[in-house]
């Protein structure tokens, strides 16, 4: 459960409702209670769509997949964190929280949530600055039953007060483990610095010290008013999906959610702006926890998500953010002052208004520039005033976006109804799949209109580093910040160097074609290698599935050097950070045109990846590989390098603590590691000389593994092969096939690790590891896992309050696998934490017999159901054979083994497995332990 802003709610991609749907007559169904719209919906999109409206109010979209074997539900609510009481903070939160504890019919808490978890699904919800959603998931047997408990909560929930003051522990537990998040400090700072009068200056996750009795409004009794006058069925959107039909979809619907309250509530509205003309003008300084470097220009915008239709806020975002030569982002990353430079909207951010924003990721030196970066983004709308509203751009960019829609990527089927149920209430029922696709027409006025928004006297400068001089503490969060207005002498610095500077528009993206290639016939279901040579492998599979013109292909540099000293990582790291430095241009366009170039380490090898559509692969391919394999580091991009290194090991030291356990474990179950205090030392020797050395050898000792699926036949790939041959140096040695290293588990034979964390919080991790390499250990942790994580949840978090992070997992070290529990707790020392862990896993075994046989096997179906589910598209497809590809199984049957691993598992070899684990001690026992600083 957890508190968003809207500004931060990834909004998957959306979906329609079909015209397949029945006739209202022909299901007996009132006019005014069911839809059936010619609502666009891609052609790559085989799913069936339906809208209905229950006598109730309540707004339903059905979604019907007959290839997939889960079902679920996503249910908004119009309310949320900008509708707190001024007095109560953070209720709209606390009343999420406190809703999922019990229903008249099903009064036990977390009651659903097990439910879920034992058959094979999950639950959670999120409470956003608009709305409120509740949403899960679960085997598509248990759908019915799972509905009719999930739809009690909307009807008749006990809010059971005896978990009233645990659910507040609940809530601050979930506040202290972001406090020192940066995202989320400076998502409170434009609250803080926004105009007092507009609800995102009040703080919105809530804590122990807002959630509190005030005068004349205790807090239980103002969260059940706060229920009553805000959740009703006309406030309310629900969307549902499954392999069932629309029609066994509707009755499901009808019968479950046509009793909840219809209270004729009014969805609140924001009256005040955030931005008004006192706020704006202004610096912003920022000190962030993690080690970061940003500047950030932000525009005060009137909301204008109404121009959805004509996208004027995206046509400016993709002219400013071009890397094309002479554009802003190109000359700046040229002169070494910045690493990263991209736009974003948020026009809606405060309700009547939000912003427009330039992100821009400085360097060192780019920290001594700053007034001419400004200088330059100034210059660069101006630019884009005087020659950049021109329809070639529009033409361009209407034909990228229609090319996407037509072979659209459907999404995970729980994401689409999560973003339908909140997408209802702003965005036209016609276009819910196609919202974000639709160039409409060229609108210049419109583009003007934002254009005429994006000046000096609307804007505000972000200054976000650890140099910066700040002055005043954050209410509720880790930092400090400072304001300061903008002075004449700024102002008058940046126009007189923005108007001598030379700055150009895009040109014409040669790498976009908008007619469709050849799509070659699916025919190798597994893959095969089409290319066994000395030193070089290639195995090519086909998308039996989702057959298109998108491709992707993995060229490994397979090796062992980066893995034979703490300087090697390092310098490893520090390549792949300067040959993305050096192709940020061509990534650039790439992307643009709908192929993905990724410059990737798997598995500590080296890899240049190609995704999205094929047919300019090929060419891609040569060129990126020609500018790896003559890759020269300069003193620039070296400095940047190391600095955007140190800086990620910075952060590492400063990521949540329960970040922080895995990070540890891996640590302890790999061979050979470093600490992190270990390469930082390391990259103190690394010089220029000594960089382009190891380039030179990583490019010179390596085995070359190269993996494609999709649109390939065997002789593209045999084209690529030829390619790299043809520019490897003449000294290539090409190895044989190495595979990482990992510790192989001893009973016994503990592992621990005791540490330190910069947060307040304490975190515990106990991992089990067993000494037998075998699918089945896999298969059994698995189903045990299913049943446990829940349980331990109830226990620890629900029960004990110890924390928000309460969880377990099972873990594959090599050939060997192992169960994992872990927690992080604002209020209880890491012994105690320990001893509730040890308690825990001693009790359960009778929990774990008690589980009926039959729902048992009903978890193991749903779980094998779940696997064997076709992938929903081209890019859930091929991570099936990554895992098997990495480890050098040429045999790619690992899904198949787990499969009738699974099949073969009985409750009693679960049983037997977790009694030899955790309680006999035939395992590798290992302990990651974090103290805070409270």
């Amino acid at each position: 459960m957890t508190a968003l802003k809207n500004f931060f709610i990834v909004m998957v991609a959306l979906v329609s409702v079909a015209a397949c749907a029945p006739s209202a007559t022909q299901r007996g169904l009132g006019e005014e209670q069911s839809s059936a719209q010619n609502i666009r919906k891609s052609p790559n999109d085989e799913r069936e769509y339906r809208s209905i409206t229950l006598p109730n109010e309540l707004q339903v979209v059905l979604i019907s997949d007959t290839s997939i074997e889960v079902s679920g539900a996503s249910l908004s609510v119009g309310v949320g964190s900008y509708q707190n009481p001024p007095e109560i903070p953070g209720l709209a939160h606390y009343l999420e929280h406190m809703l999922f504890l019990g229903t008249e019919k099903y009064p036990e808490p977390n009651s659903f949530q097990t439910f879920v978890q034992q058959n094979a699904g999950f639950s959670n919800a999120y409470t956003a600055t608009d709305h409120t959603n509740y949403f899960f998931q679960i085997g598509e047997g248990a759908f019915a039953e799972a509905l009719d408990r999930y739809s009690d909560y909307f009807k008749s929930p006990t809010f059971d007060r005896e978990y009233s003051d645990k659910e507040r522990h609940a809530v601050d537990s979930e506040w202290s483990m972001g406090r020192k998040q940066d995202g989320r400090i400076i998502n409170r700072l434009r609250g803080v610095t926004a105009d007092p009068a507009n609800p995102a200056s009040r703080m919105s996750v809530g804590n122990l010290q807002t959630l509190v009795d005030q005068p004349g409004m205790p807090l239980y009794e103002t969260m059940l008013s706060f229920y009553q006058e805000h959740y009703s069925a006309n406030n309310m959107k629900l969307a549902l999906f499954g392999k069932q039909s629309l029609d066994s979809l509707e009755v499901l619907a009808r019968e479950h959610f046509s009793e909840i309250p219809n209270r004729q509530v009014e969805r609140a509205e924001i009256a005040k702006r955030g931005l008004t003309e006192k706020v704006t003008g202004q610096h912003i300084y920022y000190r962030p926890q993690k080690p970061t470097r940003q500047l950030v220009i932000e525009f005060a915008i009137e909301d204008n998500t109404d121009q959805w239709p004509v996208k004027p806020n995206r046509y400016l975002a993709n002219l400013i953010s071009s890397e094309e030569p002479g554009t802003a982002a190109e000359v700046l990353r040229k002169k070494g002052w910045v690493d990263d430079f991209t736009a974003s909207i948020s026009p809606d951010y405060y309700g009547p208004d939000g912003m427009f924003m330039v992100n821009i990721g400085v360097t060192e030196s780019g920290l001594e520039h700053e007034d001419d970066i400004i200088a330059t983004v100034f210059a660069y709308l101006d630019k884009i005033r005087k020659d950049g509203v021109d329809e070639t751009y529009f033409r361009e960019y209407k034909a990228m976006v229609e090319k996407q829609f037509a072979d659209l990527q459907m999404p995970n089927p729980l994401n689409q109804a999560i973003g339908f149920s909140s997408s209802l209430f702003d965005v036209p029922l016609a276009h819910l799949i196609d919202f974000h696709y639709v160039y409409e027409r060229f609108d210049p006025e419109a583009i003007d209109d934002v254009l005429q928004q994006l000046k000096l006297n609307n804007a505000r400068i972000w200054h976000i580093n650890p140099q910066v001089d700040v002055d005043t503490a954050i209410p509720y969060y880790e930092g400090q910040y400072r304001i300061q207005s903008f002075t004449e002498q700024e102002l008058q610095q940046w126009q007189t160097l923005a108007e001598k500077m030379t700055l150009a528009l895009p040109e014409e993206n040669d790498l976009f074609s908008s007619a469709n290639a050849k799509v070659i016939e699916p025919s190798i279901d597994t893959p095969v290698q089409v290319v066994s040579e000395e030193g070089i492998e290639a195995w090519l599979a086909h998308s039996m599935y989702h057959p298109s013109e998108h491709g992707y292909v993995q060229i490994m540099f397979n090796t062992e050097l980066p893995q034979l000293s703490a300087e090697n990582r390092v310098m490893s790291d520090l390549i792949n950070r300067i040959f993305a430095l050096q192709t940020t241009a061509l990534r650039d366009k790439a992307g643009r045109a709908g192929i993905g170039i990724g410059i990737e380490r798997p598995r500590d090898n080296h890899a240049l990846t190609l995704s999205g559509y094929s047919e300019k692969h090929p060419l891609l391919y040569s060129r990126l590989l020609k500018r790896w394999v003559e890759m020269e580091v300069d003193e620039q991009s070296f400095t940047i390098a190391m600095e955007g290194f140190r800086d990620w090991l910075d952060g590492r030291a400063k990521a949540d603590p329960n970040r922080q356990l895995f990070t540890e474990l891996d640590r302890l179950m790999s061979t050979p590691s470093w600490s992190d205090e270990q390469l930082r030392e390391a990259s103190q020797a690394i010089t220029l000389e000594k960089i382009n050395r190891y380039q030179h050898e990583l490019v010179v000792k390596n085995r070359i593994r190269i993996f494609a699926f999709g649109n390939y036949n065997r002789q593209m790939v045999k084209q690529l092969v030829a390619t790299t041959k043809n520019q490897l140096p003449g000294e290539w040695q090409k190895r044989e096939r190495y595979l990482s290293q990992y510790r192989t588990p001893e009973v016994g034979q503990a592992l621990t690790y005791a540490g330190e964390t910069q947060h307040t919080d304490n975190a515990l991790l106990q991992a089990f590891y067993s000494p037998v390499a075998d699918l089945g250990i896999g298969a059994r942790l698995l189903l045990l896992n299913s049943v446990f994580h829940q349980a331990f949840y109830n226990k620890l978090r629900t029960e004990d309050q110890v924390g928000y992070v309460v969880g377990s997992s099972i873990d594959r070290i090599g050939d060997y696998w192992g169960f994992i529990l872990y927690a992080q707790t604002t209020n209880t020392e890491l012994d105690d934490l320990s001893q509730r862990f040890t308690d825990f896993v001693q009790s359960y075994p009778a929990e774990l017999t008690a589980i009926e046989p039959a729902v048992f096997e009903t978890l193991r179906e749903s779980v094998i159901a779940q696997i064997n589910q076709p992938p929903g598209n081209f890019y859930d497809d091929y991570p099936r054979f990554l895992n098997d590809f990495y480890r050098g199984n040429d045999q790619f049957n690992t899904r198949n083994k787990l499969i009738s691993e699974i099949s073969a598992t009985g409750k009693a070899e679960v049983e037997q497995l977790y009694q030899s684990l955790l309680i006999d001690g035939e395992a590798q026992p290992v302990e990651v332990s974090l103290q805070g600083s409270r």
